[in-house]
Parts: structure tokens; C-alpha cells; sequence
């Protein structure tokens, strides 16, 4: 009786490593992908993940912007924002793997003074990276909607 406990505690420590395997595996590919966001491969690449397209978001609250790029602490690129077209473009905050000051793979602004506030109905956020050497910019726009 003894064994056939045993072997059955064997057989369900190596299930529970399975999946706890499998776990980390997926967890790692979904990381990997930067949370779900798979980068196409275009060498600049830039994806507004937040607020996401359709959003109804408050005219009255500061407004976090963050994102992904295809920029990395090495390759000297930057990712800026735009809302509804009012220059000049912001310069976001790099949030890169690391904590690399200049390691735009993930980004944030701060949407606020002294820029203008979103207005009610339809707004437009553009993101715009650019990377030294390179005289092409790539954008990702989204469209929102501010509510009272």
C-alpha cells in the first residue's frame, strides 16, 4: 500500500513540474513579446499600448501615455508624442529593460502642464520614434475619446 502512495506522489510532483514548467515557458515567451505586443520587424518600431485605441478616457485627469519600441540602450533612438497635433512633439521617459536611461524598449509620458489637456470627443496620440543615423521616423497613432 505503501508504494502505491508513493508511486501516485511521484507521477503528481512530476505533473505539478510540468506545468509549473509550462508556466515559465509561456511566461518567458509572453515577457519576451513585451507583454503580449509582438514587434514587427522593421528596424524602428514604435506601439502605443496605453491608452489603447477606443479608450474613453477623463479630460479632467493626467493622462499616462507608455508604449513599446524596437529601440534598445544601444541603437541611440527616441520615442516622442504628439496629441492632437500640437507641436512640438513631447519627448517621453525611457522605462527600457534594466533601467537603462536612454533604453526606449518601453516608454511612458506624463500627459499634463504645460501641455494643452485633451478635449471632450476625439483625441489623437501619435508616437514617433527616431534613431540617430537613420533620416526615417516611424509613427503609431491611436484615437481616444475624452469624457467628463
Amino acid at each position: 500500500m505503501k508504494k502505491s502512495y508513493e508511486r501516485k506522489g511521484r507521477q503528481l510532483l512530476w505533473s505539478l513540474f510540468a506545468l509549473v514548467a509550462l508556466e515559465i515557458l509561456i511566461s518567458a515567451t509572453v515577457l519576451n513579446s513585451f507583454n503580449g505586443y509582438a514587434l514587427p520587424s522593421k528596424a524602428n518600431t514604435v506601439i502605443i499600448t496605453l491608452p489603447y485605441k477606443g479608450q474613453q478616457v477623463s479630460i479632467s485627469k493626467n493622462l499616462i501615455i507608455s508604449g513599446i519600441s524596437s529601440s534598445n540602450k544601444t541603437n541611440n533612438c527616441e520615442v516622442s508624442v504628439i496629441i492632437n497635433n500640437i507641436k512640438p512633439y513631447q519627448k517621453t521617459n525611457a522605462t527600457g529593460h534594466n533601467g537603462y536611461y536612454n533604453d526606449y524598449s518601453t516608454w511612458v509620458y506624463h500627459l499634463g502642464f504645460p501641455y494643452p489637456p485633451l478635449k471632450l470627443g476625439e483625441n489623437k496620440i501619435t508616437a514617433k520614434i527616431t534613431c540617430a543615423g537613420s533620416n526615417h521616423a516611424r509613427f503609431n497613432t491611436v484615437n481616444i475619446t475624452g469624457v467628463q
